[in-house]
């Protein structure tokens, strides 16, 4: 079976067309909000223009051809099995293991790291997730940042609630227990179950209907990943929003770097190398690249002081917010209330340094796919 729909395949192994629509993508949008000369010539952006709309209408009408149409529901009536309040234990567990035949996926907690550490199982057909307190903390970067962009003015950030999120990135594995599909690039079936699900739009894991409607509501379509898990687990699970991921992601720390470390140059970094999977530890990827080139299987690298894996590189992670200008200081932030462009966090295997810093801010469309767009689960406690 094919990894990818045919009309995707040749343009994605066409390196010097990957190679154009990366850099002028990335170039046009990121410099532009940091104030930087714009280097990339207008008929690249032109290319990646219509290049983008025609991926998109291969697929929307692939999805058409398949009778895909996705249902909406509301957050009230996607959460079927709310028991009372979550257990307060800290980690979580959904099983998964029952796939899309179920009706309901079991949902267990621990108390700390099984011994041995996490088996491949919690990479794959389970899916855990540590419980996050709440805390102060300075969001964004100081001015004399190594990499640092513009739209990333410190302010402090004040989270009053208490909430879970991933260990992990969500695998390939666990999407396909979810949505009986493989949708991902690196589709090596040999190693591809406990690498991160990638290709990805926010409407894929949200929505397009409710889904898309954040922040005037959290409700999901019931056809998105996060529907399906509300529908089987009674869970209001999502996305985190930008100040949950940047808080989890630094937990505690001030630098560049979750592990207490800055960075030394702004591309080719050690420090950076420790934490996650870059584009100076890795290789040139294909298909059916193993996880020494391309995405890494989660865990591969040293997580934060609060256990959490890949929140530098791997996949960028998209967040619940529309991008927009920070605030001042600010209490339990959910993003303005509009915009064009989701924000995606943490960096990629294809960024350099620079670009997987915690405090830097990546932004798309919602309906915009990539091989290294991933996510990671979060649940907002009471």
């Amino acid at each position: 079976m094919a990894c990818l729909r045919p009309e995707f395949e040749d343009k994605y192994t066409s390196t010097f067309v990957h190679y154009c629509i990366i850099e002028g993508m990335r170039r046009f949008n990121m410099r532009i909000a940091s104030g930087l000369r714009i280097w990339v010539a207008w008929p690249v952006v032109a290319f990646v223009a219509v290049y983008g709309q025609v991926l998109d209408l291969k697929a929307q009408n692939s999805s058409a051809t398949a009778g895909t149409t996705p249902a909406a529901v509301s957050t009230n009536t996607a959460a079927v099995r709310v028991g009372g309040s979550a257990s307060k234990e800290l980690y979580m567990v959904v099983d998964l293991s029952g796939g899309m035949a179920v009706k309901e996926y079991p949902v267990s907690y621990l108390a700390e790291v099984p011994r041995g550490g996490w088996s491949d199982d919690y990479k794959t057909v389970k899916l855990v997730m540590r419980r996050i307190e709440p805390g102060v903390f300075m969001m964004g970067s100081p001015t004399n940042e190594v990499g640092r962009n513009n739209e990333e003015t410190q302010h402090e950030v004040r989270l009053t609630k208490a909430f879970y999120i991933g260990v992990f990135e969500v695998t390939q594995k666990q999407w396909e227990r979810v949505m009986g599909a493989w949708p991902s690039f690196f589709c090596n079936e040999t190693c591809r179950d406990a690498r991160p699900v990638e290709r990805l739009t926010y409407n894929d894991i949200r929505g397009a209907g409710y889904g898309s409607k954040w922040p005037a509501t959290n409700s999901v379509d019931m056809a998105s990943f996060i529907g399906k898990l509300r529908m089987r687990t009674g869970l209001v699970l999502d996305l985190p929003t930008e100040a949950q991921w940047e808080y989890a992601c630094r937990a505690g720390t001030v630098t560049a770097l979750n592990s207490g470390k800055n960075l030394t140059t702004l591309e080719i970094c050690p420090n950076m190398a420790e934490v996650g999977r870059y584009r100076a530890n890795t290789g040139e990827a294909t298909l059916k690249s193993d996880t020494g080139t391309g995405t890494a299987k989660v865990g591969s690298y040293l997580p934060n002081a609060w256990g959490l894996y890949d929140m530098h590189g791997n996949v960028l992670e998209w967040c619940l917010d529309w991008l927009g200008d920070y605030p001042g200081s600010v209490q339990d932030p959910v993003g303005i209330a509009s915009g064009s462009s989701r924000v995606k966090r943490g960096g990629s295997w294809f960024d350099y340094a620079g670009y997987c810093r915690s405090a830097n801010r990546y932004f798309y469309d919602p309906s915009h796919r990539y091989y290294y767009y991933g996510f990671r689960v979060a649940m907002l406690l009471p």
